[in-house]
Protein backbone atom coordinates (compact mmCIF):
# COMPACT_ATOMS: atom_id res chain seq x y z
CA UNK A 1 0.00 0.00 0.00
CA UNK A 2 1.19 3.34 -0.61
CA UNK A 3 1.41 6.03 1.70
CA UNK A 4 -0.15 9.41 0.23
CA UNK A 5 1.56 12.33 0.74
CA UNK A 6 0.07 16.23 0.46
CA UNK A 7 -3.40 17.45 0.65
CA UNK A 8 -6.94 16.56 -1.06
CA UNK A 9 -8.33 18.94 -2.98
CA UNK A 10 -10.93 18.65 -0.30
CA UNK A 11 -8.23 20.04 3.21
CA UNK A 12 -7.27 22.67 0.37
CA UNK A 13 -10.15 24.05 -0.26
CA UNK A 14 -10.56 24.21 3.85
CA UNK A 15 -8.14 25.57 4.56
CA UNK A 16 -8.23 28.87 2.08
CA UNK A 17 -12.04 29.34 3.45
CA UNK A 18 -10.38 29.33 7.22
CA UNK A 19 -7.47 32.20 5.97
CA UNK A 20 -10.14 34.20 3.91
CA UNK A 21 -12.62 34.19 7.06
CA UNK A 22 -9.59 34.74 9.12
CA UNK A 23 -8.51 38.18 6.74
CA UNK A 24 -11.38 39.23 7.06
CA UNK A 25 -11.91 39.77 10.50
CA UNK A 26 -8.04 40.67 11.07
CA UNK A 27 -7.79 43.29 7.87
CA UNK A 28 -10.33 45.86 9.31
CA UNK A 29 -8.81 45.78 13.18
CA UNK A 30 -5.51 46.48 11.74
CA UNK A 31 -6.37 49.34 9.65
CA UNK A 32 -7.95 50.64 12.68
CA UNK A 33 -4.53 49.97 14.28
CA UNK A 34 -2.07 52.10 11.13
CA UNK A 35 -4.28 55.28 11.47
CA UNK A 36 -4.35 54.91 15.10
CA UNK A 37 -0.63 55.10 15.22
CA UNK A 38 -1.01 57.70 12.54
CA UNK A 39 -2.18 59.90 14.63
CA UNK A 40 -0.11 59.56 17.54
CA UNK A 41 2.92 60.04 15.59
CA UNK A 42 1.28 63.40 13.77
CA UNK A 43 0.19 65.03 17.20
CA UNK A 44 3.78 63.90 18.83
CA UNK A 45 5.32 65.83 15.82
CA UNK A 46 3.03 68.66 16.50
CA UNK A 47 4.14 68.64 20.00
CA UNK A 48 8.08 68.30 19.06
CA UNK A 49 7.46 71.16 17.34
CA UNK A 50 6.05 73.41 20.20
CA UNK A 51 8.66 72.04 22.29
CA UNK A 52 11.01 73.18 19.92
CA UNK A 53 10.14 76.81 19.56
CA UNK A 54 10.02 76.97 23.24
CA UNK A 55 13.00 76.15 23.86
CA UNK A 56 14.78 78.24 21.14
CA UNK A 57 13.45 80.87 22.15
CA UNK A 58 14.52 80.40 25.46
CA UNK A 59 17.83 78.85 24.75
CA UNK A 60 18.92 82.15 22.61
CA UNK A 61 16.98 84.39 24.14
CA UNK A 62 15.23 85.46 20.97
CA UNK A 63 11.26 85.02 19.97
CA UNK A 64 10.64 82.03 18.09
CA UNK A 65 7.14 81.37 16.11
CA UNK A 66 5.42 78.38 14.72
CA UNK A 67 3.31 79.11 12.32
CA UNK A 68 1.21 77.11 9.54
CA UNK A 69 3.58 77.01 6.22
CA UNK A 70 6.04 74.78 4.86
CA UNK A 71 8.29 77.47 3.26
CA UNK A 72 10.64 79.88 5.04
CA UNK A 73 7.19 81.81 5.98
CA UNK A 74 3.84 81.52 7.35
CA UNK A 75 2.26 81.02 4.16
CA UNK A 76 -0.92 79.26 5.37
CA UNK A 77 -3.79 79.41 7.35
CA UNK A 78 -4.02 75.58 7.08
CA UNK A 79 -2.00 74.13 10.04
CA UNK A 80 -2.67 70.56 8.44
CA UNK A 81 -0.50 71.53 5.27
CA UNK A 82 2.88 71.77 7.41
CA UNK A 83 4.18 74.34 10.18
CA UNK A 84 7.42 76.08 10.43
CA UNK A 85 9.14 77.27 13.81
CA UNK A 86 11.57 80.15 13.06
CA UNK A 87 13.50 83.25 14.53
CA UNK A 88 11.94 86.56 14.85
CA UNK A 89 15.31 87.68 14.64
CA UNK A 90 18.54 85.78 13.85
CA UNK A 91 20.75 84.70 17.40
CA UNK A 92 24.86 84.90 16.73
CA UNK A 93 26.11 82.22 14.86
CA UNK A 94 22.81 81.46 12.85
CA UNK A 95 22.72 81.95 9.11
CA UNK A 96 19.03 81.41 8.31
CA UNK A 97 16.07 82.74 10.50
CA UNK A 98 14.38 78.53 9.56
CA UNK A 99 14.56 76.32 12.44
CA UNK A 100 12.88 73.51 11.36
CA UNK A 101 9.73 72.61 8.65
CA UNK A 102 7.26 70.05 9.31
CA UNK A 103 5.23 68.06 6.56
CA UNK A 104 1.51 68.22 6.21
CA UNK A 105 -0.28 65.90 8.04
CA UNK A 106 -1.04 62.25 5.78
CA UNK A 107 -4.40 60.62 5.97
CA UNK A 108 -6.65 63.50 5.17
CA UNK A 109 -6.35 64.35 8.81
CA UNK A 110 -6.88 68.02 9.73
CA UNK A 111 -5.55 70.05 12.10
CA UNK A 112 -7.09 73.08 13.98
CA UNK A 113 -6.87 75.49 16.71
CA UNK A 114 -9.70 76.77 19.41
CA UNK A 115 -9.16 79.92 19.32
CA UNK A 116 -8.13 79.94 15.81
CA UNK A 117 -4.35 81.14 15.79
CA UNK A 118 -2.27 81.20 12.80
CA UNK A 119 0.85 82.38 14.69
CA UNK A 120 2.24 81.20 17.88
CA UNK A 121 5.38 83.22 19.07
CA UNK A 122 7.55 82.03 22.29
CA UNK A 123 9.93 84.72 24.21
CA UNK A 124 12.95 84.24 25.54
CA UNK A 125 10.75 83.40 29.25
CA UNK A 126 9.50 80.27 27.27
CA UNK A 127 5.81 82.24 27.32
CA UNK A 128 3.90 82.78 24.29
CA UNK A 129 2.45 86.28 23.42
CA UNK A 130 -1.22 85.13 23.28
CA UNK A 131 -3.65 86.14 25.43
CA UNK A 132 -5.38 83.21 26.33
CA UNK A 133 -4.35 79.18 26.01
CA UNK A 134 -4.81 77.20 22.67
CA UNK A 135 -6.14 73.89 21.72
CA UNK A 136 -5.21 72.14 19.16
CA UNK A 137 -7.05 69.46 18.24
CA UNK A 138 -6.51 66.26 15.03
CA UNK A 139 -8.55 64.20 13.68
CA UNK A 140 -9.02 61.95 11.34
CA UNK A 141 -12.03 60.49 9.02
CA UNK A 142 -13.22 58.73 11.79
CA UNK A 143 -14.47 61.75 13.51
CA UNK A 144 -14.24 63.06 16.74
CA UNK A 145 -14.26 59.83 19.04
CA UNK A 146 -10.72 59.16 17.12
CA UNK A 147 -9.69 62.78 17.67
CA UNK A 148 -6.11 63.99 19.82
CA UNK A 149 -5.49 66.90 21.34
CA UNK A 150 -2.91 69.25 22.90
CA UNK A 151 -3.39 72.17 24.84
CA UNK A 152 -0.90 74.85 25.17
CA UNK A 153 -0.86 77.43 27.63
CA UNK A 154 0.22 81.14 27.76
CA UNK A 155 2.80 80.21 29.81
CA UNK A 156 4.31 78.10 27.13
CA UNK A 157 3.54 74.65 28.36
CA UNK A 158 2.17 72.31 26.02
CA UNK A 159 0.02 68.74 27.17
CA UNK A 160 -1.44 66.30 25.02
CA UNK A 161 -4.84 64.52 25.89
CA UNK A 162 -4.12 61.36 27.43
CA UNK A 163 -7.12 59.82 26.89
CA UNK A 164 -8.68 59.66 22.57
CA UNK A 165 -11.76 61.73 21.75
CA UNK A 166 -11.19 64.07 24.61
CA UNK A 167 -9.25 67.38 25.58
CA UNK A 168 -6.82 66.98 28.38
CA UNK A 169 -8.79 67.53 31.22
CA UNK A 170 -10.20 63.54 30.09
CA UNK A 171 -13.91 64.07 30.66
CA UNK A 172 -14.77 66.47 28.32
CA UNK A 173 -15.74 65.69 24.92
CA UNK A 174 -13.51 67.04 21.86
CA UNK A 175 -15.56 69.24 19.41
CA UNK A 176 -16.68 68.22 16.10
CA UNK A 177 -14.41 67.52 13.59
Amino acid sequence: MKNPRGFSLIELLVLMAIIAILATIAVPNFSATIKGDRDISQINTLLDGLTLARSEAIHNGNNVTICPGNSNACSAANWANGWIVFYDTLPPGATTSTIRVFPRLSGNNTLTTAPAATTITFQSSGQTTLATGVMFTLCDTRGRDYGRSINLTITGSAETAARVGYEVDGATPLPGC
